[in-house]
């Protein structure tokens, strides 16, 4: 079955915006965090959690979490549902869950969620949630494995 990655980097595309006639000010990136011990067993924590969710269809608990811009790319408490119907459409369940682990992209913390699924077997798939460190969701995606980018230092 042919896994379309497009639908998987849904959360993590912005919507086109309005046309103006005064260029809009660059975004700047979220600063680099470093968190303590303590905080990175808690954003493990939260990252199992979020991953539950999202294979379990919670869409409203999920968009809770979501920061505000985050929420926004991702189009709302709809936007999460199409893109678990999506998910599950083409890639089915995690059958063997083979890697779950806080990492760093760009700086930020990211839990790295990779499973064989039942709909895919070409490769593993891997889910992420970067975070801020109060756990705020402010970035995401879902890719084969050979498609997700690296995190810092791989």
């Amino acid at each position: 079955m042919r896994f379309l990655a497009p639908a998987l980097l849904m959360l993590a595309t912005a919507p086109v915006a309005a046309q103006t006639t005064a260029p809009a000010a660059p975004v700047a990136a979220p600063a680099p965090v470093k968190l303590t011990p303590e905080q990175e067993t808690k954003l493990t924590a939260l990252g199992k959690t979020y991953t539950r969710w999202f294979f379990a269809g919670l869409a409203d608990s999920l968009a809770g979490v979501f920061d505000a811009g985050m929420l926004a790319k991702a189009e709302g408490v709809a936007g999460i549902t199409a893109m678990m119907q999506q998910i599950s459409e083409r890639a089915g369940f995690p059958t063997k869950v083979l890697v779950e682990k806080l990492t760093y992209r760009n700086g930020m913390p990211q839990y790295w969620y990779e499973a064989e699924f039942s709909e895919f077997s070409n490769e593993p798939v891997v889910v992420r949630w970067v975070m801020n460190a109060e756990g705020k969701v402010i970035g995401s995606g879902m890719n084969p494995k050979s498609a997700a980018p690296k995190p810092d230092g791989v």
